[in-house]
């Protein structure tokens, strides 16, 4: 860390130990409070999957994984304001504090890039068995987004972990530039640039699948606060990419930096909750079904069938079976073949074949018509 100029120092009031002018309380507040959300949801999604669900996808392993740098991050932002003074004036804080403070900074900044680089690829993971169905085009796409997202994490973590060569030159207060170190400022904007980039491809990916399915308004309104969570963690993130250029202006880093914290922790936060909403979907539906029961958040294309054992009938039989499928046999190379297959309700059908009017088969299959809502995929 460079020391600013004189001239700056000059300008600089004496330090205040008694009283001094602070941020406040408000980023203490808000990651207890999005942090215990977050723990919440995470407890739902895991008892989603390994009770309810019985399955646990690679969603969820880069889920889990995003949990642990999140929960240094909601660690040392605890520390940083309690311990460490980051509420105060640069001046006001105690040259003692300043070394490990720096360290604090060197390391949020590697969880955190690493954070939201886990949560990205959980929430393209869930995005890529969504686009199962859709034309190779999209699926290329996603596998694109995982690979740009993916390099673009290691990229900056690497470089935060060397940006000072030897690292440890990151901490130590010079009066001079040091020029084994890069401009991390610089770096940190530009990955802030491209970081909010991805972050609206993990978006914007998805609605083409979900908006294509026509779902009552009631359904709809869940899957609109999801990509509304998902934009409010884009936008986040472009306010944290401003005040990452705003502390270029200034030499009174630790105080312009207080927003960035500020946005870095509602990006982070709502972002996994975001990742976290379609995977626990089942359990409200399950729970509450009187306002979640309905609830589609991955919807699927086609119905699924599960059939049952023929039923054979005559042409005027009552049929109780209420959804049946009604399959033409014709006698061909010593077995039966079906070429044909309808759908009826109410009544049997009698299909001829062949031989001739009056020999048809009447062969008549009860399936349990199943749409399986997207919670059931997840």
């Amino acid at each position: 860390m460079q020391i600013p100029p004189a001239s700056v120092l000059q300008s600089w009031p004496k330090p205040n130990t008694v009283n001094p002018e602070t941020r406040g309380n408000a980023k203490l507040i808000l990651n207890i409070v999005l942090y215990s959300i977050l723990f919440c949801f995470m407890s739902i999604r895991i008892f989603t999957r390994t009770y309810l669900r019985k399955i646990f996808g690679a969603d969820d392993i880069f889920i889990l994984l995003a949990m642990i740098p999140t929960t240094a991050f909601f660690v040392i932002s605890i520390v940083a304001d309690t311990k460490l003074y980051w509420t105060l004036h640069s001046y006001d804080i105690p040259a003692s504090k300043i070394p490990n403070g720096l360290k604090m900074v060197l390391v949020t900044e590697l969880i955190f890039g690493l954070a939201c680089t886990l949560t990205k690829l959980s929430m393209l993971m869930l995005v890529r068995r969504m686009l199962k169905s859709a034309s190779s085009l999209w699926r290329r796409i996603t596998l694109l987004a995982i690979a740009i997202v993916a390099t673009q994490g290691t990229i900056f973590c690497f470089t935060v972990i060397f940006q000072c060569r030897p690292p440890q030159n990151y901490w130590k207060v010079t009066i001079e530039k040091d020029p084994n170190c890069i401009d991390d400022t610089a770096s940190l904007l530009a990955a802030g640039i491209i970081n909010t980039l991805t972050d609206f491809i993990v978006v914007l990916l998805p609605i083409k699948t979900v908006m294509s399915v026509s779902l009552p308004i009631k359904q709809r309104i869940p899957i609109v606060l999801l990509f509304a969570f998902g934009f409010i963690s884009c936008f986040a993130g472009i306010a944290r990419t401003y005040y990452t250029y705003q502390i270029s202006q200034t030499w009174d880093k630790i105080w312009a930096s207080y927003p960035i914290w500020v946005t870095a922790s509602l990006e982070l936060y709502i972002g996994i909750i975001c990742a976290s909403i379609p995977a626990t979907n089942p359990f409200f539906s399950t729970y509450l079904p009187k306002f979640f029961g309905g609830t589609n958040f991955l919807p699927s294309r086609s119905a699924l069938t599960t059939p049952r054992p023929y039923h054979l009938g005559s042409s005027t039989g009552d049929n109780s079976f209420g959804f049946e499928e009604a399959v033409k046999l014709t006698k061909g190379s010593g077995k039966h073949v079906a070429t044909k297959s309808t759908f009826s309700t109410g009544e049997s059908t009698l299909l001829s074949n062949s031989e001739g009017p009056g020999r048809g088969i009447l062969v008549t299959r009860t399936v349990e018509h199943v749409t399986h809502r997207p919670s059931q995929l997840l």
